[in-house]
């Protein structure tokens, strides 16, 4: 069997130089006011812009989705001008980038938010440790959204994938597993403590 692995391939709108693709990883190098993306996240990614896309770690679309400390986020202009850092960079090595935009739910802790409640579509606490300023956390029972919660939520996706095609990125793929937000809309049970996932 022949090996295309290397080879190129042609999608409908893009080119890739070969048929490798960089899965996300948190990185939590983002340890600054503004959760931006810096010059240390695009030599980051730089250095692996040799397989043919790349789908950056969890980006966080609000404030409302933070779920973990130092992680770079794509809803203010700061935000943007810091990951076109990132995505000139891949750009000039010959590579694609996709943001992989991220809201964690209930995988998140009042730490996180200024004490309020992390939004959720049930109050099931997860039962998860979260990496927050502080240590690793027990999360705690979350916020159930209202209709409007989940209204704002969806423009908060919108807005964050037309901000990531302003700072340069060739796509967009939705955090939808792993227990944060969009897997808790596809289950028909409630996520709970079965599912284990902390940040390394």
């Amino acid at each position: 069997m022949e090996n295309i692995l290397f080879d190129a391939y042609k999608s409908k709108n893009l080119d890739f130089k070969n048929r490798i693709v960089m899965a996300p990883m948190t990185r939590s190098r983002s340890d600054n006011r503004e959760n931006k993306a810096t010059e240390l996240t695009a030599k980051y990614y730089q250095q692996r812009a040799t397989a043919g896309l790349i789908i950056t770690e969890g980006t966080f679309i609000s404030p409302e989705a933070v779920g973990v400390i130092n992680v770079p986020a794509i809803y203010s202009p700061e935000q943007i001008e810091g990951w076109k850092l990132t995505t000139e960079a891949v750009h000039k090595e010959g590579g694609k980038i996709f943001a992989q935009l991220w809201h964690t739910g209930a995988y998140s802790h009042p730490n996180l938010h200024n004490g309020k409640k992390p939004m959720a579509p049930s109050n099931v606490n997860p039962q998860q440790q979260v990496f927050t300023a502080q240590g690793f956390q027990t999360s705690e029972e979350p916020q159930p959204m209202t209709t409007e919660d989940i209204k704002q939520t969806v423009n908060d996706f919108k807005q964050a994938a037309l901000n990531a095609f302003e700072a340069g990125f060739d796509g967009v793929e939705l955090h939808g597993a792993n227990g944060y937000l969009l897997q808790h809309f596809f289950e028909k049970i409630p996520i709970s403590a079965t599912t284990n996932m902390v940040v390394q």
